[in-house]
């Protein structure tokens, strides 16, 4: 679907923006984050201490109800609150420019969740791949730390002692994240990138690799791409923020529900075990399965699917705008 869009400013401009909104959001995020952690933690215990240390003292069973309003707080000021400012300032309509403007039949619904599924065995082929890179040892084992460590966050955000617990935890690490992040990704960055290069494709592969860096996971950068060009697929043709949304939220709860279950049985299971590891040949295959899928993801996104990646200018209220700001369905080439 063509991106509505308002041009107020160059598309120089609008990256600068979005840039400011994230620089500030980050400092936000950073900031309000930390005053849960400091009003509950004794301060003199943490001066002097390694970034390891910090860690390893704010990160304990103990403070996992801390830590979800901390996580929240983060990707709430990190992701969502810039992509709206941005939209704002920069569009006249903004949440139909980022995509929250469509609907999701069932159909729709169904075949998403479908192309996630497909996706898992090209995700756990992608890390076992990924291990396998002629890394050095001192490189392997930084990357395996950064890695445990980030698992051990994970675990105790998402920590399942009950079934609240899990309800919880699909609320803090599948919607809430899901929503954030494919309003920046795909809504605010993607859509940008397509408007201004003309070349969806390429906006979608830079996108991903974003994606996939800010998480701060090299051992999962493939898989975490994979999945970020499957969802900005599904952003350039449809132009639907909410399957996006419905997408990665469904791919995280598949892993919050898998790792629940295991818990289930051994409270004290490993995090990284909840992370399938599959033979190349079974990502291949998968490849075949969301390809194929993508074909029904058409014919049942069809009403959706015009115009896929361009830009359609909408009218202003702006009475400082120049003229051609106020053209209404002015469509520049993808």
């Amino acid at each position: 679907m063509a991106f509505p869009a308002t041009k107020r400013y160059s598309y120089w401009a609008q990256l600068a923006i979005l840039t400011g909104c994230v620089s500030v959001g980050f400092l936000l995020a950073a900031l309000l984050s930390s005053v849960p952690l400091l009003l509950k933690t004794d301060l003199k215990s943490l001066i002097g201490a390694s970034p390891e240390e910090l860690t390893a003292r704010l990160f304990i069973p103990e403070n996992a109800g801390l830590l979800r309003v901390v996580q929240f707080l983060s990707t709430l000021f990190l992701f969502f609150v810039p992509s709206i400012v941005y939209a704002r300032i920069c569009h006249q309509k903004a949440f139909a420019h980022l995509g929250y403007h469509h609907r999701v039949n069932y159909r729709q619904l169904a075949v998403v969740i479908l192309i996630m599924l497909a996706c898992l065995p090209l995700v756990g082929a992608l890390a076992d791949l990924t291990s396998k890179l002629p890394f050095s040892k001192a490189t392997f084992a930084k990357f395996q730390a950064a890695e445990d460590a980030y698992n051990k966050q994970v675990a105790i955000i998402g920590r399942m002692d009950n079934f609240m617990d899990y309800i919880l935890s699909l609320l803090m690490l599948a919607i809430l994240p899901a929503l954030f992040e494919e309003t920046l990704f795909r809504g605010a960055i993607q859509n940008l990138l397509s408007r201004w290069w003309k070349a969806p494709v390429l906006a979608i592969v830079v996108t991903a690799c974003i994606f996939s860096a800010v998480h701060g996971s090299y051992l999962g950068f493939l898989s975490r791409a994979a999945l970020g060009f499957v969802l900005g697929w599904m952003y350039y043709r449809t132009g639907n923020l909410w399957l996006n949304i419905i997408a990665h939220a469904a791919n995280n709860a598949v892993a919050i529900t898998v790792l629940y279950v295991m818990r289930l049985k051994d409270p004290n299971v490993d995090l990284s075990k909840a992370d399938p590891h599959y033979p190349m040949w079974w990502g291949i295959v998968a490849v075949a399965f969301v390809y194929g899928l993508f074909f029904l993801f058409e014919k049942v996104s069809n009403y959706q699917v015009s115009q896929p990646g361009k830009e359609i200018l909408i009218e202003t209220n702006d009475n400082n705008q120049p003229p051609w700001t106020h053209t209404t369905g002015t469509t520049q080439n993808a």
